[in-house]
């Protein structure tokens, strides 16, 4: 049963009361000392003094004893291979999570099987929305086991070297540093208590600060006391890292960057970040090359994806959504810097419900 989304959403309950068995305490008339056991490898440990000791563990009982009666979920009795299919189907990361609650995961996946059969007893899988969300879950699911698979394709490895190859420069890692100098635009309320100055104060105080770092002043030390941008004011300006094709990148900060040698600092650059408008000064504290073998696994998807890019014909029927709310993102770090950077014009899919 693949089942893993549908578990969590049921929240498991913070606090869980387990009973705990007690072992008894031996009577003083038990030996001191027992005759060791003979172990056969392969067999089951059989003690001289008592039975075979029983397997330990959910996969070893699984395998051994399957049928074994391990739990009872509203009169119906759950086997040890039952239970272990249904942990089975969590991933690594969730098995791992919740651990210490197994025993209620398999509740509730139990819980959710029983629901979804009665569901489609009364055919609600055939009424919308859920119906168009079957379908969706389902094309979300094939297409991502296509992109899994296509990754181990020779052929489509092939075509990310190329193109890793021809496009050098949309695969660096630049590591940024910045101070930025805010101001509010004519007849906007202040986007911060702090800061009130006018376009033209901005700018001269951007070049001014340009100007003595240039002279030798301390960029770091600049940036905690004259940066608007309290976030990276606080780390002496460290704005994080991206990857310089990465097209999430606003491209005037991008275009900048691409212009710098690691140390060299940009000249102003008036820029919209994190939602505030001002005068950002940039600079580059390095700028390495990203190996093939840290980007495959998202440049073949992308690059598959990029068949698929969309050409509007009719902007009027699109300009019918929602506006998308602004993004608030101050610094330009990736939220996990463990794990390879990703392919420009990819971001990270979050795994399609079940």
């Amino acid at each position: 049963m693949n089942c893993s989304s549908f578990v969590f959403a049921f929240s498991l309950c913070a606090s869980v009361a387990v009973a705990q068995t007690t072992s008894s305490t031996p009577s003083a008339s038990t030996p001191s000392k027992t005759p060791s056991a003979t172990i056969t490898p392969g067999a089951p440990s059989v003690s001289s003094s008592g039975p075979a000791l029983q397997p330990r563990g959910i996969d070893a009982t699984a395998t051994a004893t399957p049928n074994k009666v391990v739990a009872t979920v509203n009169g119906k009795q759950i086997t040890a291979k039952e239970a272990a299919d249904m942990i089975d189907a969590l991933s690594p990361q969730d098995r791992k999570r919740y651990e210490s609650n197994l025993a209620q995961v398999v509740q509730q996946i139990f819980a959710a099987e029983q629901m979804a059969n009665d569901a489609a007893k009364e055919n609600l899988d055939q009424k919308p929305p859920t119906k168009q969300e079957l379908e969706l879950s389902r094309d979300n699911i094939l297409a991502r086991a296509y992109l899994t698979n296509l990754i181990e394709n020779p052929a489509a490895s092939e075509r990310a070297k190329q193109y890793y190859d021809a496009h050098p420069p949309e695969f660096d890692q630049a590591k940024v540093s910045g101070i930025l100098v805010a101001f509010n635009p004519p007849g906007t309320p202040a986007t911060s208590a702090a800061v009130t100055r006018t376009e033209s104060d901005a700018q001269l105080k951007s070049a001014d600060l340009a100007k003595k770092i240039k002279n030798g002043g301390d960029f770091a030390a600049l940036a905690r006391t004259e940066s608007d941008q309290p976030q990276t004011a606080s780390k002496g300006g460290d704005m994080g890292g991206f990857v310089t094709g990465d097209p999430n990148v606003p491209p005037d900060i991008r275009d900048a960057v691409a212009k710098l040698q690691p140390s060299q600092v940009s000249e102003p650059l008036r820029t919209t970040l994190g939602g505030v408008n001002g005068y950002l000064i940039i600079k580059l504290d390095s700028r390495t090359h990203i190996p093939f073998d840290q980007v495959k696994q998202s440049l073949i998807p992308k690059l598959e994806l990029d068949k698929y890019k969309i050409h509007v014909e009719d902007p009027q029927f699109f300009a019918a959504a929602a506006p998308r709310p602004a993004m608030n993102t101050p610094s330009l770090a990736r939220p996990n810097s463990s794990k390879p950077p990703a392919a420009p014009g990819t971001t990270t899919p979050k795994p399609p419900e079940r």
